[in-house]
Order: structure tokens, then C-alpha cells, then sequence
């Protein structure tokens, strides 16, 4: 048995890239044990998983908040051996464990992190790669016992075999992700109060609107008239309306009248001397006594000030005070026009701010750019180039499935094949290759297509590397392939802006 510790740091001696070497080797069996799988992490093994002939056995966690059921029933697609243990309780499972099994070697990588594109890509972390040799009886025997008693406790202890109903299941009593927990009903107030319906409301016609005048409608009026409301006037000391008689009577007297000024704490602060103080108070005692001195002989003090002297004994009539008719016609027609007015105003300046997007008409795209994955470690499989098969169904134009397509039977799977004739260009090297035989590849439930040539195989290359795809006719096209330490590498990495669904390389087109 060998042991190896790897850490695994910007997206250098991936878990991701340890696990894409296995699958590519064709193992017999994998068995996957991960207490917390998210949907990006399972898309980046499903590439992996179609058209083989492994047997696989998963044993997963599930919880409310990642995962789906999407991702439970693409698992049962592909084996009936999954098992579930739910994580929404306090005790949880946690397990990151890879095992893949060959006739005569075992691959086991233990894991630190979740099953998560960023867990098995771009998180810095240290994982175990174990290797067994399975043609020493001793290690085999070994190996056999424990991965035994491992899938014995599982199916045996509190673990749940997976299945459509119990999918089903789960997604009634809200274990896993759905939609379902988020729709509150929350009940109308007429449902409330017992009403079914609620009276739906008549809406006034245009002629009906014009004819209203506030002043025609009669506002309810309310009866106060037994009404008893008395005030207590009986605490209030020294309430004294001043009238003109008294005020005439009071200078009579030749008594002058007192004027009572204040003065703000902070302004005595302000103050330097005393003798600002008094200046300041000489000055505000003439300007008091301008305003409020009465002149009898020149009648200075209006009686109007005054309305009447306050009777306590009397009522107030509050049905008079609170209640009015009004008489002011409503001009519907100057609002609408107003408010048309301010429309326009407001769609003009819209108009002058907007900017133009001109939209791309995806039938006329005619170049297709990408960043590479890495090379394929296989001979046999370095002659493909692999496109995600939603890409196909994004821009069907640019590969032609729906012109000139055959049905072909390949290792008893039936293909839809398309030949080409392309040029591929190795821009670092300046080599070309010319190839009249190539072909675009595709089979029903695969997630990708094939671009396939032996051309590919004089050419090195590396991840992230960027191919560009031209179509120059029907069925001919210009590949090339740009390295990343090149100059030209930076304009064509610009024009990839799109991600891949659940990796980190991106795409684009024109």
C-alpha cells in the first residue's frame, strides 16, 4: 500500500483532476462517500459518469439546503446502490472518500473538503491518495475486509436506501431543497371576517368623473347635539383678554407698563464686560417698548387683535366648527392635462438617456472560442475535442446538425455523425494540419459533443489553453489552438466572458 499526502492550492494537484485521471483509466467499480455533495461538485463527476461501464455505489448526506432533486434522481440514473443519511438533525455525516477500483490496483483519495466545485478545485486543502495493490493477496484481502464491513454498516445502520418514492418522500416533508417551504398562504381579510368574496368595485366612467363637484356632494354630517362636553375652567389663574377700555384705563393711571425681557444663559456667556451686559439690556428695553407701548391718542392698538373676551359660562358649538360644506369644483380636466404633460416630459427624458444595445443574432455566429481542458492522458482519447452538448443547442447553426446528419452504430451505440473537412493550426509552432475526414460526433444522453480528428494528437497542449473555431462554410472549418504564454492569448482570453456550467473555464463567441 503507498500513501501520499498532496496539497491541493490554486488550482494546482486538484482533487478534481485526481478523480478525472481514474475515470479515464476505465475503472470496474467507484464508490463514493460524501457526507456533504453539491449540485456544482456532482455536474463536474457526471461529466464523468455517462456512457461507462462502472458500477457505481454512493453513499451521500442530505439537507435542506443543498441539495436538490434534480441531483438525487440524475444519481439513480446512473446506479440503484445509493444510499442517504439526512444532516438536517444535530448528528451529521461528514465523509469526502473516492474509491476506485481496477483489476489489479485500488485508488482511494480521502478528502478535507466538501464535494463542491471550490472544495475539489480552488480551496487549499491536504487529501490522502492511498494506492492498494491488489496482486498481493495479503493488501487485497486487506482492502476487500474493510471496504466489506464499511458497506455492511451502511446498509444495516441508519442509512436509507435511495428510490423514486423515497425521493418522493423527501421532497413532501421538506428534507431536501424545494421551492414548496417558501409559499406561505396567508388569508385575505375578507376570508377572515367569513366573506368569500369581496364586492368588486364599479369604476366610474370618463362622463360620470366630469360630472362630480365637490360642492354637489353633501358631507355627512355629525349630531353633537347631545353632546355634553364640559370644560373646567376653575384651575386657570390670572387668564386675563386684554380689551381696549382696559388698556385706556390702565395709561389713565399714568402707570407705565412693565416690560418683562429675557435673556439666553449663553448670551451672558458671550459677554466680555459688564458693561455689554448693560448696553444689551438698554437697547432691548427701547426696541420692546417701539412695539408694545399703546398710544391711546393716535388709536395705535387695533380692537381687532381681539375678538371677544372668552365667556366660561357659554357653549362651544362644535358641530359648526368641524363641519362645512365646501364649494371648490374639482378641474379634472387641467389635472389630466397636467399630468399628460408630465408624462410626455418624463418619456422624452427617458428617451434621451437610453442607450442602444444592438443584440446578437446567435444563427450568424461564425466563430466559437474556449478555454481547453486538460489533455487527455489516453492516446485514444486525444483526438476529440469536447463541447457541452447545451452549447450545441444554444448556437445549432454554427454545427450544423440539422443539414446533412447520418445515424451510425459505433461499439453498439447509435451516433449522430456529421463529416467535415477542417485546417488546424498550432499558432505557437506555426504548424497546420489539414484533415478531410473529420466529423462532428453525437449520441442521445450524452453531455457533449465531439470535434474528432487524428490532427489533434500532433498538438500539445495544456488546460486553459484557447482554441478558436471559425466556420468558413457548411461543413468546413479553421482550428486553432493558442498557448497561454503567447501575446495573442490576452485579446482572445477578453472575449471569453462566459462561464461553463460547473467548471472554471470560460467561453465565448462572435
Amino acid at each position: 500500500m503507498q500513501l501520499s499526502l498532496i496539497m491541493q492550492k490554486n488550482n494546482e494537484d486538484t482533487l478534481a483532476k485526481k478523480i478525472i485521471a481514474c475515470f479515464e483509466k476505465k475503472p470496474k467499480k467507484a464508490y463514493f462517500f460524501f457526507g456533504n455533495l453539491k449540485e456544482n461538485g456532482f455536474k463536474i463527476l457526471e461529466e464523468e459518469l455517462i456512457d461507462t461501464d462502472t458500477k457505481y455505489y454512493f453513499v451521500i448526506g442530505i439537507d435542506k439546503k443543498h441539495t436538490t432533486r434534480v441531483m438525487l434522481d440524475s444519481i439513480l440514473d446512473y446506479t440503484k446502490d445509493a444510499y442517504y443519511y439526512s444532516n438536517n438533525g444535530l448528528v451529521e455525516f461528514t465523509s469526502n472518500i473516492c474509491i476506485f477500483e481496477y483489476t489489479n490496483e485500488v485508488y482511494m483519495y480521502v478528502g478535507s473538503s466538501n464535494m463542491s466545485e471550490s472544495g475539489i478545485n480552488d480551496d487549499l486543502s491536504v487529501y490522502s491518495e492511498i494506492i492498494f495493490d491488489l496482486k498481493d493477496k495479503d493488501e487485497k484481502a486487506n482492502y476487500k475486509t474493510q471496504l466489506k464491513e464499511l458497506t455492511k454498516k451502511v446498509e444495516t445502520e441508519e442509512f436509507t436506501k435511495l428510490n423514486r418514492s423515497e425521493i418522493d418522500r423527501l421532497v413532501d416533508e421538506k428534507e431536501i431543497f424545494t421551492t414548496r417551504q417558501y409559499n406561505h398562504n396567508v388569508k385575505s381579510i375578507s376570508e377572515l371576517l367569513g366573506n368569500s368574496k369581496m364586492e368588486a368595485k364599479k369604476e366610474m366612467s370618463k362622463e360620470e368623473i366630469d360630472d362630480v363637484y365637490v360642492q354637489d356632494k353633501e358631507i355627512p354630517k355629525v349630531d353633537l347635539s347631545d353632546l355634553s362636553l364640559d370644560i373646567d375652567l376653575s384651575d386657570v389663574e390670572d387668564v386675563i383678554v386684554p380689551t381696549q377700555e382696559m388698556d385706556k384705563k390702565e395709561n389713565k393711571s399714568g402707570k407705565e407698563k412693565e416690560i418683562e425681557v429675557t435673556y439666553n444663559e449663553d448670551d451672558f456667556n458671550a459677554m466680555s464686560s459688564l458693561d455689554e451686559i448693560n448696553e444689551l439690556i438698554s437697547s432691548t428695553n427701547e426696541e420692546k417698548e417701539e412695539e408694545v407701548k399703546l398710544d391711546v391718542n393716535n388709536e395705535l392698538y387695533d380692537a381687532s387683535m381681539v375678538d371677544e373676551v372668552i365667556d366660561t359660562d357659554s357653549t362651544i358649538d362644535l358641530n359648526d366648527m368641524l363641519f362645512s360644506k365646501a364649494d371648490v369644483k374639482l378641474d379634472i380636466e387641467s389635472l389630466r392635462k397636467e399630468e399628460k404633460e408630465t408624462k410626455e416630459k418624463n418619456e422624452f427624458d427617458e428617451e434621451e438617456e437610453l442607450v442602444q444595445v444592438k443584440k446578437v443574432n446567435l444563427n450568424n455566429v461564425s466563430n466559437f472560442i474556449f478555454e481547453l481542458p486538460s489533455r487527455p492522458s489516453k492516446e485514444q482519447d486525444q483526438n476529440i475535442i469536447k463541447i457541452p452538448n447545451y452549447i450545441r443547442t444554444m448556437i445549432p447553426e454554427f454545427f450544423g446538425f440539422n443539414e446533412k446528419v447520418k445515424n451510425l452504430e459505433i461499439n453498439g451505440v447509435m451516433h449522430k455523425i456529421r463529416d467535415i473537412k477542417i485546417e488546424v493550426v498550432d499558432v505557437k509552432t506555426g504548424a497546420k494540419y489539414t484533415d478531410r475526414n473529420a466529423r462532428i460526433t453525437y449520441k442521445n444522453g450524452q453531455s457533449y459533443i465531439t470535434y474528432t480528428s487524428d490532427t489533434f494528437k500532433n498538438i500539445i497542449y495544456s488546460e486553459k489553453d484557447i482554441v478558436r473555431i471559425i466556420k468558413l462554410a457548411s461543413d468546413i472549418y479553421h482550428i486553432e489552438i493558442i498557448s497561454k504564454d503567447m501575446q495573442e492569448y490576452k485579446l482572445w482570453s477578453k472575449i471569453c466572458n462566459q462561464k461553463f456550467k460547473a467548471t472554471t473555464r470560460k467561453y465565448g463567441m462572435m
